[in-house]
């Protein structure tokens, strides 16, 4: 199995669905095979790609409430490298459902994790909450890709997902770790984004990707158009930078796997003597 990467953050508004969206469609334009899982009742991934609300397309909820296996609900689009499992759009009375089932945190390890092999990466989009769906994710995830819009406002809330991703780590999820932290909307020149991306650095050295996603008009534009826009416009600003963030990712991930195989080789080394 790939790598399983929750996109978290417990703030609305800092473009967590955008960077999903246009990181997953980068990785497969680099012949990476992507599985994006929206697991935001929102339901907005489905809404980026101008996904129908049609019964017969499989869904994250369908598999929740046992109505579809999660091999049956996976779909397959145009770009062969690339698969998605919406969520639903819900009414009241499932909404009220949901949030009965989600507090199972063992929910996802046993309907969805079994099911989501074959992938270089599996990219969760996750409600702006800690609690029910996130904590679900979390507890399957093998890292956490946090985005941060530059303003203090979002990096106030940092510390309290922080917390959460240490405590599951240490209770049921070793696996668990950060992946990187990142800036979205990021105005270069002004004094309120120099102070945040000091901020983050400040608080946190180690964790922060080298990339920004720049705040583009035409990633705004590219919504109404039911796409992403590093489809829509791939030499945008923005898809650009999602390329780079793509490029971070998997040069982060084969340096991991490089240095887990030189210990495992050391470990055999010491072994034999």
């Amino acid at each position: 199995m790939g790598k399983i990467i929750a996109l978290a953050m417990p703030k609305g508004g800092v473009a967590k669905t955008t960077s999903a969206v246009n990181l997953s469609i980068s990785l497969a334009n680099k012949q990476k095979r992507v599985l994006l899982i929206d697991a935001d009742p929102a339901n907005q991934c489905a809404t980026a790609f101008g996904l129908p609300d049609d019964p017969e397309i499989g869904t994250l909820f369908g598999v929740l409430n046992y109505s579809q296996s999660c091999e049956e609900a996976i779909n397959t689009t145009e770009n062969p490298y690339f698969d998605i499992l919406p969520f639903k759009n819900i009414s009241y009375e499932e909404e009220l459902l949901l949030t009965d089932i989600s507090f199972d945190n063992q929910l996802f390890n046993n309907l969805v994790k079994p099911f989501i092999g074959g992938y270089d990466f599996v990219l969760i989009d996750c409600p702006p909450t800690l609690v029910g769906m996130t904590a679900n994710v979390l507890n399957i995830a093998d890292s956490v890709l946090i985005p941060v819009k530059s303003s203090m406002f979002s990096i106030s809330v940092l510390p309290k997902l922080i917390d959460r991703i240490e405590k599951i780590h240490k209770n049921g999820n070793p696996r668990l770790h950060i992946e990187g932290i990142f800036l979205t909307m990021h105005e270069l020149n002004t004094r309120a984004a120099f102070e945040a991306k000091k901020e983050l650095y400040k608080l946190f050295p180690n964790d922060m990707l080298t990339t920004a996603i720049p705040k583009n008009i035409t990633a705004e534009e590219a919504s109404f158009l039911h796409d992403p826009v590093i489809i829509v416009e791939p030499n945008a600003k923005a898809s650009i930078a999602y390329n780079q963030l793509a490029d971070e990712l998997i040069e982060k991930n084969l340096s991991m796997h490089q240095d887990t195989f030189q210990s495992f080789a050391d470990t055999e080394s010491l072994d034999e003597l």
